[in-house]
């Protein structure tokens, strides 16, 4: 995900990237065109008679193999630059496979030895390695920006909640006083004496204002009725402030994958803690099983032991 994110977020950058790498590959296509490319009106390859470079064998006083090369490959602008990016991947050969450098190298000399060195250098350490750092760097800094704003959602979310929390705590203090349930002066949140019947629940939840925020909190309330038990997880029949909040907090969004796998572990726990109880009942059972039997069997000697006593 971060990588598609980052790939979206360098994109602006990429763009600019190749604008950069188009206008300077049709710089030194210019260039290449004006230093290996034919003259006006030179055509070695037609008028001449000479054909493709690759044909040729040896130079003649016609038909040089270099000049031949650089009118196929750099007979226009276009040719030129394409021959150029051939040249920054590393690709110099010709139809037939042979090395463009060679030819080149053989019929220019030094001269241009020195120049396709100083081109290589400037396009492998330089300009590859310039936009390489353009693109990272842009979209680095766009994933820490993205970052510091999913840092600043989060605390806004937080700060969010918190402000509609404390709006439901009032309003449905407010519902449940004006419904003729004093609170005698105490904060009812902090000391959970407020308390709401079935009824009083369904009618707190039924109210315009409650279902606002709710919705606000993305809590989804069609049964008012069908809920109370998710608010009272005790079963006593009465659900606290506390009870109240933390079930609007559980009940907040869409259901999640890890609220089965939590309710699953839950009843496993709970299933090994009845297997635990029911082992630990069977044991015991048998260990007052086995003293019950020692004690019958006791009985009886004692009692022939006391007659045997009394005879004597």
């Amino acid at each position: 995900a971060n990588m598609l994110v980052g790939f979206v977020i360098g994109l602006p950058s990429m763009v600019w990237v190749v604008v950069m790498f188009v206008s300077i590959l049709y710089l030194l296509g210019l260039i290449f065109r004006l230093m290996l490319g034919p003259t006006p009106g030179q055509d070695y390859m037609n008028a001449g008679g000479c054909g493709f470079a690759d044909d040729l064998t040896d130079d003649t006083e016609t038909c040089k193999i270099h000049y031949v090369y650089g009118e196929e490959f750099f007979g226009s602008v276009s040719k030129s630059m394409f021959t150029a990016f051939r040249f920054m991947l590393g690709d110099y050969s010709t139809r037939g496979g042979k090395s463009l450098t060679v030819a080149f190298s053989a019929g220019y000399g030094l001269p241009f030895e020195l120049m396709f060195g100083v081109f290589m250098v400037m396009v492998i350490f330089g300009l590859f390695n310039i936009i390489t750092a353009i693109f990272v760097d842009s979209t680095i800094s766009g994933l820490k920006h993205n970052d510091i704003k999913r840092k600043y959602a989060r605390q806004y979310e937080r700060s969010f909640v918190a402000g509609k929390l404390e709006l439901l705590i009032m309003r449905v203090q407010n519902l449940h006083f004006n419904n003729g349930h004093g609170f005698d002066g105490v904060d009812s949140f902090s000391s959970d004496l407020f308390r709401l019947t079935e009824d009083d629940f369904v009618s707190i939840l039924e109210d315009g204002v409650v279902k606002d925020i709710l919705e606000d909190l993305d809590v989804s309330i069609y049964n008012p009725a069908g809920l109370f038990d998710t608010f009272d997880p005790d079963g006593d029949g009465l659900v606290t402030m506390t009870e109240f909040v933390h079930a609007i907090m559980k009940l907040r969004g869409e259901p999640q994958k890890n609220d089965i796998i939590a309710c699953f572990v839950t009843l496993r726990t709970l299933q090994d803690t009845v297997d635990s109880l029911a082992l630990l009942m069977k044991t015991h059972i048998a260990m007052m099983s086995e003293g019950a039997g020692h004690a019958g069997e006791r009985k009886p000697r004692e009692h022939i032991q006391h007659s045997q006593a009394s005879a004597a």
